[in-house]
């Protein structure tokens, strides 16, 4: 049934939501059926934001953890972009809660004088606080600025999570101690649970995962120039270092996290898109461009080269039971999955009728025109090639992919299609806009993927999304405001 993918995607994703809005305001909800005496609004207001903000955070682990099925229903990218806009919610929460207090909470120290208390702090429950919201700040503003410090991925990776486990850890270590409701058992219970399972998930993607890739070596078989600075990488499993000869269960379309040359357990592992079909097992393939860190080298990997494989994750995959005519636009090596989902079409020999539009800056960074070229005979394929910067004798698409555009090159209603979308985020959120407010094509015929998360555009997709985490803010601030005017 056309859309039934969709549907079952907006289902979860809403119940994924709904849970999330639960879990943050059961710790506010504990405190507020323990009967305790409540203290002026703003103290209440305080520890409110206090409770659903550390609450928050040790969501955040769970977000930024790699769950193969829920990154395939909903899709990796708009997880990974709630957890960013969460982030900045219970930044605000957290970096205001000790503000807010008017009545102080312990014993007056001796170095401070009369008249200047504030929280009165003992001294551990006061070093953790700062310790915890200190860091937080920091934590934020590095994810912000990721790329503009001077440090690799890799160490600003590394330094992320643990400064995430060191803010989990503290801010533990202060809630147990200068929490008012959290003497309660049940809600210490809860901070406990909470904290182990965010652990947890650390472990999970740092040292389970690792062990588990030990026993699938892989080895690249042959690296290849595709275009200006994008190399396709072939992996095959090395059965002479132990790999069982398995098949590593990836659909069209979706990612891995690869890991070359490095050991198991450093750090130094980057996500990218599959460039095969799983027909062309036991051969994986990967278009990798070079934007610096180790990428920049990845055309002199020998033949030999160990690597490891985690995945798959992703949701750009196709819906086997639908037969309705496919747009596929690709930017730059976002043609990667692209091509992927085409090999996989003309392994099973599709009669769908395709349209691929590959938008580039220039000639020189097209990707896979003579495979393309072929297969407009083995398939019901138009190929339209588009480039920003064009040289004078260019005969082809010009400028930036639109709506209007796709209008011009499908020779069917364009309500009666499927559109499939990879590349730069500002691509991406123009056609998702076009298609979407101008067209009126419904969301659920577009499926998209970016290749970053960031949110600083607000069209397309990224306007639903950012209007979700807005509502569930509110949601959860209007459940902290109750508690404090109860």
């Amino acid at each position: 049934m056309h859309g039934s993918g969709s549907h079952r995607r907006w289902r979860l994703s809403a119940s994924l939501l709904a849970l999330y809005l639960v879990l943050a305001l059961l710790p506010v909800t504990l405190a507020a059926v323990q009967g305790l005496e409540p203290r002026p609004w703003r103290d209440e207001l305080a520890t409110g934001l206090g409770l659903a903000g550390f609450t928050m955070l040790l969501m955040e682990f769970l977000l930024s953890g790699r769950f193969k099925r829920l990154s395939a229903q909903v899709g990796q990218d708009r997880v990974m972009q709630f957890h960013q806009v969460m982030a900045y919610v219970l930044l605000a929460f957290l970096l205001l809660h000790p503000f807010l207090y008017s009545l102080p909470m312990g014993e007056t120290p001796p170095t401070v004088p009369a008249g200047e208390e504030w929280l009165r702090l003992s001294l551990w429950p006061g070093l953790s606080g700062i310790l915890a919201w200190v860091l937080l700040a920091m934590l934020v503003f590095m994810a912000i600025a990721r790329d503009d410090l001077p440090m690799r991925y890799e160490a600003w990776r590394f330094s992320h999570g643990l400064g995430a486990l060191l803010i989990a850890l503290f801010g533990l270590h202060h809630t147990l101690e200068a929490g008012r409701y959290s003497q309660d058992v049940w809600l210490t219970g809860f901070w406990v649970l909470g904290v182990l399972v965010a652990v947890a998930s650390l472990v999970h993607v740092h040292v389970i995962i690792p062990l588990r890739q030990r026993r699938y070596p892989l080895k690249v078989v042959t690296v290849q120039q595709e275009a200006e600075r994008i190399w396709t990488v072939e992996l095959e499993p090395d059965t002479a270092a132990g790999h069982p000869g398995t098949v590593f269960p990836y659909r069209a379309g979706q990612f891995a996290w690869l890991k070359l040359e490095r050991p198991l357990f450093r750090i130094t592992e980057h996500p990218f898109s599959i460039a095969s079909a799983p027909a062309q097992w036991p051969r994986i393939a990967f278009s990798i461009k070079e934007a610096g860190d180790f990428t920049n080298g990845i055309g002199e990997l020998a033949p030999g080269t160990r690597a490891y494989l985690d995945g798959p994750y992703g949701h750009f995959t196709l819906d086997e039971s639908d037969a309705r005519p496919l747009v596929l636009v690709g930017g730059g090596v976002g043609m990667a999955p692209i091509m992927a989902l085409l090999r996989e079409l003309r392994a099973r020999q599709s009669q769908r009728t395709l349209v691929v539009v590959q938008t580039n800056r220039d000639i020189a960074q097209q990707l896979y025109t003579a495979e393309l070229e072929a297969m407009t005979s083995e398939l019901d394929l138009r190929v339209h090639y588009m480039l920003s910067a064009p040289p004078a004798d260019w005969d082809g698409l010009t400028g930036l992919p639109d709506a209007t555009l796709l209008q011009q090159v499908v020779r069917v209603p364009p309500q009666d299609c499927v559109y499939y979308l990879c590349g730069p985020p500002a691509m991406i959120d123009t056609l998702e806009h076009g298609l979407l407010s101008r067209l009126g094509i419904p969301a659920g015929q577009v499926v998209s993927e970016r290749f970053r998360y960031s949110l600083r555009t607000r069209r397309g997709s990224s306007t639903r999304l950012l209007a979700a985490t807005v509502g569930a803010a509110l949601i959860i601030l209007a459940g902290v405001a109750s508690f404090a005017v109860r």
